[in-house]
This record gives C-alpha cells, sequence and structure tokens, in this order.
C-alpha cells in the first residue's frame, strides 16, 4: 500500500482554521545510498500542494489533490521522480493551499460549515524500487511565514513578494528556526484513492488584445475570450506597491468598465472582495502566478501599476483545465454553427476540474443537472470518460443509505433538500450508461447496479398518492421563466422511465434475473403513456419539452401525432425553441426522429430571444447560463447541440446495439442551407471522418472509417482504412 507508512501531518500550533492568512511550508531533508531505477510519489495535500524535489517541481499539475468528501474519499497522486533524486543527500519541499479543504468564505452552498473542514495538511509517501524511504511523519518541519499571505479558492489568492525567499527549496537554506509538524489528530476519515485521470494543466498563455487606462493607475486588459484560469504577473515596482488584479467576464457597455456580475450578490457570498488576486511588489522584478485559485474570466482589472508597467507584456492570461483530449472537430458553411461549436468546445473545457462544473466564476461546482444535460455531449466531443470517472466515484460517496442525491458533487450536505430530483440524481445512471455507448466499456454499469436499485427505491419512496415524484428540479432556466413550464410530475416520471432501462440493461450485462425490472419498465412505460397521451396520439402537455420527451423515449403507439405536435410548437414560437435545460437536450434528437431535421437546424440558427445567435451577438466566446444574457458568461448545460450536429451534420453516432462503435453507420443529413461540412470523430476504435459538400445537383461526399471499424455508408459497408468518395442527389 502507497501509504502504509505515512500519515497525515500539519503545523505544530493551534491556528484558527477561520484565519485564512495561512499557507504551511513543509520541508524534510532525506539521503540516498544510490540512485534508484524507478523511484514513485504518492502524495495528497489537502486542500492543494506544490511540490519540490531538489529545487524542481515535482509536477506540472495544478490544483492536487483532486476534490471530493474528504469524509469519503481522499484523492491521491502518483509521480515518477526518477530522474529528480540525486545520490546522497535531497531535499523535499512543500507549500499547502486551504482548497475546497478548508474554505472560509461563507456561501449559499454551505462549504465554510463542512464537517470536513480543518488547516491544510499533508500525507506522503516516496518508494525507491519498491522500497518506502521517505513518508510524512513528525520529522518533517514547517514554517508558517510564506509569501502566500491569503488564498481561497473562490476569493483568490495573495503574495507578498517581500517575504519569498527562493532558497527554501534548497539543501543550503536555514531552516534551523522552522518547527517540528504533529501527526494529525483530526486525519480525514476518508479512504485513500489514486486519481488516474487526466490532470489539470496550464494549456494555453493569452496576451492581451488590448489595455486601457480607465481610472488612475487603473487599467483594464482584455485577453479576447473568456478563459478558466489566471494571470501571471511580470513587474517592477517599489516595495509595499500593491498591485491588485479583478477578473471579470465582461464590460460595461456605457464606459467600459469591468461588470463583475453578480460576484458581490450576498445571496452568493458573505464576505468582501470576489475574484481577486494581490500581489506585493518587492524591490526587484518578478515573475508571479497564483498556485490554489483559479477564476473565469475575460478581462482584468488592474489597480496599482505605474504607466510605465502598464503594457501588454506586464500580464499573461493562462489558461488551465483538464488536461484531455478533443474527440471531435467541425466546420461547416454556416459561420454561426461553426462558431458555436468552437464555444461550446471552450465552455465545455473550461469547466473540467476534476469534475464538470458549472462555472469557473461564481461557483464552481459540479452540478448534477447540468452534467446529465451534457453528458452525451462531453463523450462525443471530448475524451472525458477519465474525468467522468473519478465524479462518478465522488457521486457513489454522496449516495445516502436510503439513495439520495445532492444537486451537487462532491457537496458538505447541501443539495439534498434543493437542486436534486431525477433531473439532478438521474446523472448517476446517465454516466456510465454514456460511457458504455461511446467506449463500450461496461464497468460502470455493472459495478452501479446495487446505487441503480437503491436510488430507484428512494425515487419510490418519494411518490405522492397518485404516483408522482414531486420534488427536485424541473425544466429549470426556461427563456420564459414567467411562463408556465413543464412540472416535475412528467419530468420525474420520464426520466424515471430512463433510469430504469439503465438499470436493466445494468442488470443483463450482470447476468441477474430480470423479470422483475421488465415487468416494472413495462408497467411505468404503460402509465406514462395512460396519463401523458390523449386519445389523438398528442401529449395532453402541450409544450415542446413534453413532446420532445415523449418521442424520444418512445412513449408512444403511433409517432405521427406526436411528431405533428411537435412541428406545430416549433412553429408557433417561430422556430425558437421554448424549453429549459432539460427539454433543450431532447429535443434537437426528437425533431431528427420526427423527420424534422430542417427545424432542429432552424432552431440552431434562430435569431432575436432567446437564442444562440443572439449570445454570440452580444460577444460570447463561450456560452451563457441564461437566454437573457445575464449573469455567468460560461456554462456548458446548453451544449447537446454539439453532439447533435456530429450525430445529425456530419452522421456519425454510436449505437446502443453496438455500444463502443464496434459498428457504424454514417448518414449525415445534407441540410439545404449548407454547402459543405465536414468533421471527424475520434473514437475508442479509430478515426472517423466525414466532408460533404454541393456540387451543382448532386452531393459529393468523403469518408474514412480507420481499419478496425465495421462501418457502414448510408447502410453499404466501406473499406476499412481507406478514403471513399459517394455521391448522392442533393
Amino acid at each position: 500500500m502507497a501509504f502504509e507508512n505515512a500519515v497525515f501531518i500539519k503545523p505544530n500550533e493551534v491556528f484558527d482554521r477561520n484565519d485564512l492568512t495561512y499557507a504551511p511550508m513543509l520541508r524534510r531533508c532525506f539521503s540516498l545510498e544510490k540512485k534508484p531505477q524507478k523511484a514513485v510519489l504518492f502524495v495528497a495535500g489537502l486542500g492543494y500542494g506544490c511540490y519540490y524535489l531538489n529545487e524542481k517541481e515535482v509536477t506540472e499539475d495544478r490544483l492536487v489533490a483532486p476534490f471530493g468528501d474528504y469524509r469519503k474519499t481522499v484523492w491521491y497522486t502518483t509521480y515518477d521522480v526518477t530522474d529528480k533524486l540525486l545520490v546522497g543527500e535531497n531535499i523535499f519541499a512543500v507549500m499547502l493551499g486551504n482548497g475546497w479543504y478548508n474554505e472560509g468564505l461563507g456561501t449559499a452552498w454551505d462549504f465554510d460549515l463542512a464537517e470536513w473542514r480543518d488547516l491544510p495538511k499533508l500525507i506522503l509517501s516516496l518508494e525507491c524500487d519498491g522500497e518506502t524511504v521517505l513518508v510524512s511523519d513528525e520529522n518533517w518541519l514547517y514554517s508558517m511565514k510564506s509569501p502566500v499571505i491569503f488564498n481561497q479558492l473562490r476569493e483568490g489568492e495573495h503574495f507578498d513578494a517581500r517575504l519569498y525567499d527562493p532558497t527554501w527549496k534548497s539543501l543550503s537554506f536555514d531552516d534551523s528556526a522552522w518547527k517540528r509538524v504533529k501527526i494529525d489528530d483530526t486525519p480525514p476519515k476518508g479512504i485513500l484513492r489514486e486519481c488516474t485521470c487526466e490532470p489539470i494543466r496550464e494549456i494555453a498563455s493569452l496576451s492581451p488584445v488590448s489595455v486601457q487606462q480607465i481610472g488612475a493607475k487603473r487599467y483594464l486588459y482584455d485577453f479576447g475570450r473568456n478563459i478558466s484560469g489566471y494571470a501571471r504577473l511580470s513587474i517592477k515596482q517599489n516595495a509595499g506597491d500593491k498591485i491588485v488584479l479583478r477578473y471579470a467576464e465582461q464590460v460595461h457597455r456605457e464606459d467600459g468598465t469591468p461588470r463583475f456580475n453578480d460576484m458581490d450578490n450576498p445571496h452568493y457570498y458573505k464576505r468582501g472582495e470576489f475574484a481577486r488576486d494581490i500581489f506585493i511588489c518587492s524591490e526587484n522584478a518578478f515573475k508571479w502566478k497564483p498556485s490554489f485559485t483559479y477564476h473565469g474570466f475575460r478581462y482584468i482589472e488592474v489597480l496599482g501599476l505605474e504607466d510605465e508597467n502598464a503594457t501588454c507584456k506586464t500580464l499573461t492570461a493562462i489558461e488551465v483545465h483538464q488536461d484531455m483530449a478533443t474527440r471531435s472537430s467541425f466546420s461547416c458553411s454556416s459561420a454561426l454553427m461553426t462558431k458555436l461549436f468552437l464555444l461550446g468546445q471552450r465552455a465545455t473545457l473550461s469547466n473540467t476540474f476534476y469534475m464538470p462544473t458549472d462555472c469557473p466564476t461564481r461557483e464552481k461546482l459540479g452540478w448534477m443537472n447540468d452534467a446529465q444535460s451534457s453528458a452525451d455531449q462531453f463523450l462525443t466531443d471530448f475524451e472525458m470518460e477519465h474525468v467522468l470517472t473519478k465524479w462518478w466515484q465522488d457521486i457513489l460517496d454522496a449516495q445516502t443509505e436510503e439513495g439520495e442525491l445532492p444537486g451537487i458533487v462532491p457537496t458538505p450536505g447541501w443539495g439534498y433538500h434543493w437542486g436534486n430530483g431525477p433531473v439532478s440524481e438521474g446523472t448517476l445512471f446517465e454516466i456510465p450508461y454514456r460511457i458504455y455507448l461511446h467506449t463500450g466499456d461496461d464497468t460502470l454499469l455493472r459495478k452501479g447496479l446495487p446505487y441503480f436499485k437503491k436510488s430507484l427505491a428512494y425515487f419510490d419512496s418519494r411518490r405522492d398518492e397518485n404516483g408522482d415524484i414531486l420534488y427536485g428540479l424541473d425544466d429549470w432556466a426556461a427563456p420564459c421563466p414567467e411562463e408556465e413550464k413543464v412540472g416535475c410530475a412528467f419530468i420525474n416520471h420520464v426520466l424515471y422511465i430512463k433510469c430504469l432501462g439503465i438499470t436493466l440493461l445494468s442488470a443483463r450485462l450482470c447476468g441477474e434475473e430480470t423479470a422483475a425490472l421488465e415487468a416494472r419498465y413495462g408497467t411505468e412505460t404503460r402509465t406514462a403513456k395512460a396519463r401523458y397521451l390523449a386519445e389523438d396520439g398528442s401529449c395532453v402537455i402541450d409544450k415542446q419539452t413534453a413532446a420532445a420527451m415523449m418521442i424520444y423515449f418512445d412513449l408512444y403507439d403511433d409517432i405521427a401525432p406526436l411528431a405533428a405536435q411537435l412541428s406545430r410548437l416549433v412553429r408557433e414560437k417561430d422556430f425558437h425553441h421554448d424549453c429549459g435545460m432539460v427539454g433543450l437536450r431532447y429535443l434537437y434528437l426528437a425533431l431528427n426522429k420526427a423527420g424534422l431535421h430542417e427545424y432542429a437546424y432552424k432552431i440552431i440558427h434562430a435569431k432575436g430571444f432567446p437564442s444562440y445567435s443572439a449570445w454570440v451577438e452580444d460577444g460570447a466566446t463561450t456560452l451563457y447560463e441564461y437566454w437573457d444574457s445575464t449573469t455567468s458568461k460560461n456554462h456548458h448545460m446548453y451544449s447537446d447541440f454539439m453532439s447533435w450536429i456530429v450525430k445529425t451534420v456530419l452522421g456519425i453516432a454510436p449505437s446502443p446495439s453496438a455500444p463502443g462503435f464496434a459498428r457504424v453507420d454514417i448518414a449525415p443529413f445534407f441540410f439545404e442551407d449548407l454547402d459543405f461540412a465536414e468533421g471527424a470523430c475520434n473514437t475508442v476504435r479509430g478515426r472517423i471522418s466525414v466532408r460533404w459538400e454541393r456540387e451543382d445537383e448532386r452531393v459529393r461526399l468523403t469518408a474514412f472509417a480507420a481499419k478496425g471499424i465495421e462501418a457502414y455508408l448510408f447502410g453499404a459497408r466501406i473499406p476499412e482504412g481507406e478514403t471513399v468518395v459517394r455521391y448522392f442527389k442533393a
């Protein structure tokens, strides 16, 4: 076991966890008699740690260890450090930050009240050729005189360069005034689990597209697009000068000054300034970036700059998120659709931080409803199965003995009484199913069976006298909140059927007897039809969400009446969507199923409110949270249109009957308004690419499927590993 001889250690003094000025520094000298052939480090710094071995950074990973419910799981990471070790004396140095482990900021989500809250601590083990040579124990030294004088993940980081001594990581540093650590007397209770998903990394550097003076020693840096990350500051000013960096997603149109959205809303935050980093200058030139925070931003307001330092070279934006591969690419003759695909990619990437977050600005939380809406898109467009697998363990940790799940995961306890219900809790089922569909890996589906059963039992326990499940979110974030939305009773009933179907698949994969589940599935399906289908076969709830969900989940005997109803509902809104995040997740593919592909295309291209084009006209560089363009400018929850694009415009889709692209039926739809479309998907079995373009009265289609992929083009088998060209009537 990696930590067999290691224990959690922390400073050997009494500190108030609410005094957030601490970022402990720890050191330990150790000796090696020979150079190891293989040296492996196992480490978890809670909340976050920066690790140095013989003055070299152990890793480029950022914001480690990964966040989880520390009462259930403590995630650790593993690194090969063979090339950093020396024969003879070595020095290990660590700086710890608060992260999610010690959030003292009072918020609407109660992380400051978390049972696990404590000052930062460390557990570490170093193995050389299979032998433990260093562990976290009482022989480490620490100091609280850190140059990081404040750090909170959602507030920011303050750094005093006058306190920085670069030699603190070296063997020659005089640590005689440092004190010995203590073995933690309140260690976290969670199981140590290795995190094997892709790390968070610095992905790109952005130079400002403009620098404008907006006041005395006050400048606005515009980096051209919305990202998750932080700034790297390069500066030389007088010792004691304070440089304040305030991060923002937008500016006021009237005067160009930064608009901080609802960051100062007391409903969300109970204290002080938000999304703000502070750097206190020494008299020397200095390059600095934060270690224990990140922000969502396009603009940075910089206060305290001398005029000569207000240059493009002073500030660089660093894009930070999970370092996972992009799976799909797309472009077409529609500039709007091409741009929206890019904006959706950016929104997804900037919301991956060991979990799919809602936004990198206000909350940084793992909202379950957002994830259920985007899960198919996640796996269509990114190699996100490893991140989702890690987060799925957090979801298991959050499930109560009764089977209930919260609206956010991980959680200190908030979300069990608001923000959940099948719209959110269905993510427990959705992630294993989508991973299975896209990769063919049924591990989570099989592992999840007992958790699925508990969840279904909990849903059943919440039924009223009419059999309705009436708790949790409804069709959240509909464009016109003042209008009546499709309610919980209908949505929860349909999603219950979905969850039941996934449970049935799980039981079959596990080799369990399924007769009882099949009977329940049949009963629930018949009940839904009887309750929600009118005599003419249309849905009794005359809303886009209801008709789309009935079509998507095959809750009909004849699709024609529902197709006609959905067609009418879309036309009545002049080809705009009239549904929230639940309905929009199913609308486009339901329109496909009804033979209304062009309607889906028109909704995506609609102008005016509510529409994607309105966001673009507003200057969007990522997807927004609300259709009225207020609040957050970087959410992924309306991103399923990207999956629709790959499946429909390119015609590349996984099949439930052949998961993991065991068989692929390539069948793009040739939209009237498109002159060409092209793209590719790097499936688990290899690359599939498609390009189609209009040539006079016909369409020229070029397709490729890598060797090992059984691919069919409109039903006709195509050779593996060869590019084929076919012509079709326009």
